[in-house]
């Protein structure tokens, strides 16, 4: 089965051609979108030359996955629909994957409790935790502020995520960062996990899919407020 994965919730995005074997993938192709070419006119040409570079016609894509949320508004939005418009084109299977869940999965071999964390604005942040790499499609997802989330973490634990490149100093003692390489959420885990999830019969229809930002937009909150 040939694969196709986006992974467009962060401002710096990539996208990854993978190849099925039985229970397995293997990389074929990835390819990193900076975040000036994050865009539905700069993805699709992207997605043209990664094809090209593996010798696929797009027709032959059989598999579609991408990350729906929590993250950046745009990027989802971008990503979500590249991918539904492609899975729709080619009738190939489409599979929602949780940005958490991803990056839970890029961890190898996690010690203890294992938690996954994005910037959610205004000093929160997106929080899952996962025991023993037991990765669901729908992890419990939480908006911590740092400060709430630094006061659950126990020794033993280890975390991953961008966060971290100005929390490290303020994890508490005995909390692991994983290695920084892993920090990232990456298309190729995107294109693992969603054929992971494939194999179990979790696919959706193209047109059901939508972006689960996890909160609202801050103009949807301010009018919110205004109607108060």
């Amino acid at each position: 089965m040939r694969i196709l994965a986006f992974e467009t919730s962060l401002r710096q995005g990539s996208i990854a051609a993978l190849e099925s074997s039985q229970s397995s993938t293997q990389l074929v192709a990835e390819r990193q979108l900076p975040s000036d070419q994050r865009s539905a006119q700069s993805l699709l040409p992207a997605l043209s030359q990664l094809c090209s570079e593996c010798g696929w016609k797009p027709a032959e894509v059989e598999l579609v996955c991408v990350t729906t949320g929590p993250g950046s508004f745009t990027g989802l939005r971008i990503g979500i629909t590249a991918a539904k418009a492609l899975a729709y084109a080619v009738g190939a299977k489409l599979v929602g994957v949780h940005s958490l869940a991803a990056l839970a999965a890029g961890v190898p071999q996690p010690s203890g409790n294992l938690w996954t964390i994005l910037d959610a604005q205004r000093q929160e942040l997106f929080v899952a935790s996962f025991e023993e790499k037991a990765i669901t499609q729908y992890p419990e997802t939480r908006i911590l502020s740092t400060n709430d989330w630094l006061a659950v973490l126990k020794p033993g634990d280890s975390v991953v995520g961008p966060p971290l490149d100005h929390l490290c100093g303020k994890l508490p003692s005995g909390v692991d960062a994983v290695d920084e390489n892993l920090w990232q959420p990456q298309a190729r885990i995107v294109g693992q996990l969603g054929y992971e999830f494939f194999c179990r019969g979790h696919t959706v229809d193209p047109m059901q899919l939508v972006p689960n930002y996890f909160r609202k937009s801050a103009a949807e909150e301010k009018a919110d407020a205004a109607e108060a």
